[in-house]
């Protein structure tokens, strides 16, 4: 069965991590795994110093050297040990009866991209490690993280609130409807009021687009708001999440629009930096 993956580190964004992952595994009715990854160790061990060092003093430096990188993998690995045991506790808090586990030595988009074949969602932080005393940071691997994935990716604020309504950044392509299509049939989202936007012009062909939307949405039991607007994407979308009081944003990647640049551009960055509400990234 497809199963939740959720990646935690540590830092101040895994508690929201576990509590969204655990709302997505009762929502969906799907496993959740705990997915802890450490740097690789034996890997940064690998560079040869060896030809610096003074005749005399080499063997025994390269000695204290092999011993100093066993030391230092073993305590990285108790520390995601109990990183994991903690993060069990708290999703098991949550409902989750029988949570998995995994702890990987390897880059972070490399052993999520290993088990995504797996995943039906993986969700991690907005705020990595790197990111603790920065407000507004986006974690050092979430931008490659998102490109590359094929699985939708869930990314957790700083806080979760059980969301009670949501939006889709909608552009009417053959994308963005498989997209919309992946919502409204799927049971994460079901029984939330649901709104979709389109940031383009106000002429009769978007608007009928928005309607086929509002319909699709309708026809799976939404209760569904449409708007179209006109400016800059990232201000209209944040404008209107505040004016609707949105706690949850979706999106894919859109076809040859104004949401294509956007998705594809640096303003992504900065559409997750200031947003506070989850971010439901859909291939």
């Amino acid at each position: 069965m497809e199963k939740i993956i959720a990646c935690i580190d540590g830092s101040r964004s895994s508690h929201s991590v576990c509590d969204h992952a655990a709302w997505a595994s009762l929502r969906l009715q799907a496993p959740l795994t705990l997915l802890h990854v450490i740097k690789n160790v034996h890997a940064e061990a690998k560079a040869d110093f060896s030809g610096n060092m003074v005749l005399g003093g080499r063997e025994a430096l390269l000695e204290q050297m092999v011993e100093a990188e066993e030391t230092r993998g073993k305590l990285l690995r108790e520390q995601g040990r109990a990183v994991l045991a903690d993060a069990i506790e708290r999703v098991q808090a949550k409902g989750i009866a029988e949570p998995g586990s995994l702890l990987r030595n390897d880059r972070v988009v490399l052993a999520i991209g290993d088990m995504q074949e797996e995943a039906r969602l993986i969700v991690v932080g907005k705020q990595g490690k790197d990111g603790d005393m920065v407000e507004q940071h986006v974690g050092s691997h979430l931008e490659s993280l998102i490109r590359t994935m094929t699985r939708p990716v869930l990314v957790a604020p700083l806080a979760f609130n059980q969301p009670e309504r949501f939006m889709i950044a909608y552009d009417g392509s053959a994308a963005a409807q498989k997209v919309l299509d992946k919502v409204a049939t799927s049971p994460l989202l079901k029984g939330l009021e649901a709104h979709v936007l389109m940031v383009a012009e106000d002429n009769g062909d978007n608007r009928a687009k928005l309607d086929h939307a509002r319909s699709a949405l309708a026809a799976q039991g939404f209760d569904v708001q449409v708007a179209l607007r006109q400016g800059a994407v990232t201000d209209v979308v944040c404008a209107y999440r505040q004016e609707q009081d949105i706690q949850l944003l979706a999106m894919g990647a859109f076809g040859h629009s104004l949401l294509r640049r956007w998705f594809v551009g640096s303003t992504t960055t900065d559409m997750i930096m200031r947003s506070p509400i989850p971010l439901l990234i859909v291939r």
